[in-house]
């Protein structure tokens, strides 16, 4: 405690040299928590409007599926299964779906399609298509209308209370034809999903596919998304990998994770450049402060005081500099994170367009985690433990004379 107290004491006898340290370890501190919120930010929005778009966290398939997309590696969705997969720790509930392409047509005009069946008031949960309907309604489980994307309806000049028909191939070969009023129509973000999805009650989806009782996928939505890999691993301990394929997001996605991954590569580089600039500069304020003091120390080394002791003591000094630095940087990056969390960057012009293209919303939030601050705090910490050690080594070495003198 007397060193301690030592410390605290000789920290502010120079009162410039302290602010000048503590300064630039929150300069480090309140950039690299800015820079990493924003950027973690941006990544958990890109997969959250990606995966909660349309596929989920985690899917279930006929194995073989997913390289083959075909009605005839559609499965029998039986309770037992459904069971099974809804009983899993961490499992919210489960969405069946039946999809295939088709050829929609309205008049003289003709389109390629993405057809889905689903309960569209459980898909609701998921996706909250229901709030994207620009136009109509969304169909009752029961009913026979189809939920039509803008940008189709658009292409095949159709609206609410037209009749649209599909033309398409059916479970085992079966031809798939029907004609159905449009309901609804419902506006994506994306582009490509904009321009092609044409949703159908599930049971529709049956009797048009001649699918009974069939599914293509099961969407497994989970309550936390952060526990979807553990879940993804329950789920291949407990269902038949002979019969079926267990997807995680990232599988599915892969193209997504791969541009997360070489920006977060990017943004690693940025910050260590930034950390490089910034240790450097805590380097040389210790430098300064040490030779500064070389006097001093040759002071106490020669009315008695231990070398280790000193050295603890200038020890101390570093880490409480270190704190003030890290708690202030953080404490000042605080208020900026929660507002940027709260009230997320909306991008305009040509970032927001090309955001737009990959079905990504335009915006840009600060993510609020504890591990961001622990993490960088941690880094701070230990670099300026390490610049540490050169007044310890000068210390060690320190020639009293020759101190005295300077």
């Amino acid at each position: 405690m007397e060193l301690f107290a030592l410390a605290w004491r000789n920290l502010w006898r120079n009162k410039r040299r302290t602010l000048i340290t503590a300064a630039s370890i929150f300069t480090a501190v309140f950039l690299a928590v800015i820079m990493r919120s924003m950027q973690l930010g941006s990544y958990d929005k890109m997969i959250r409007n990606v995966v909660e778009f349309y596929t989920g966290y985690i899917q279930v398939h006929a194995l073989g599926y997913w390289d083959d997309k075909s009605l005839d590696r559609s499965f029998e969705s039986d309770s037992s299964l459904l069971e099974t997969v809804e009983h899993i720790p961490g499992v919210s509930y489960v969405i069946p779906r039946l999809e295939s392409f088709g050829l929609a047509s309205a008049g003289a005009q003709t389109k390629g399609v993405l057809v889905v069946g689903a309960d569209l008031a459980q898909d609701d949960r998921l996706t909250h298509i229901g709030s994207r309907v620009v136009q109509g309604a969304m169909p009752g489980r029961n009913s026979r209308d189809v939920l039509l994307a803008e940008g189709a309806a658009a292409d095949l000049g159709v609206g609410v209370g037209d009749t649209l028909v599909l033309l398409g191939q059916g479970y085992h070969g079966m031809s798939a034809e029907g004609a159905f009023v449009v309901g609804g129509i419902v506006r994506f973000a994306s582009p490509d999903l904009n321009g092609r999805m044409v949703y159908l009650p599930l049971a529709a989806c049956r009797d048009y596919f001649s699918a009974q009782n069939r599914i293509t996928s099961l969407v497994v939505a989970v309550d936390k998304p952060k526990n979807a890999k553990k879940i993804t691993a329950l789920l291949h301990d407990k269902l038949d990998t002979k019969k079926y394929e267990v997807m995680g997001w990232d599988q599915m996605l892969t193209e997504v994770v791969q541009q997360i991954q070489s920006d977060n590569m990017g943004g690693l580089i940025m910050l260590g450049i930034l950390y490089m600039v910034v240790i450097f500069g805590i380097f040389g304020t210790i430098t300064m402060m040490t030779m500064e003091r070389r006097r001093e120390f040759g002071v106490v080394v020669a009315l008695g005081m231990d070398r280790s002791l000193l050295a603890a003591t200038v020890l101390w000094e570093t880490i409480m500099i270190s704190l003030v630095g890290v708690v202030a940087g953080a404490l000042g990056a605080t208020p900026l994170v929660w507002y940027y969390h709260l009230h997320p960057i909306r991008l305009t012009g040509e970032a927001a367009a090309m955001m737009t293209q990959f079905g990504i919303e335009p915006v840009m939030p600060f993510l609020f985690d504890v591990g961001i601050y622990v993490t960088h705090a941690c880094i701070v910490l230990v670099a300026t433990a390490i610049c540490a050690l050169f007044p310890l080594w000068v210390i060690g070495r320190l020639e009293v004379v020759k101190a005295l003198r300077s």
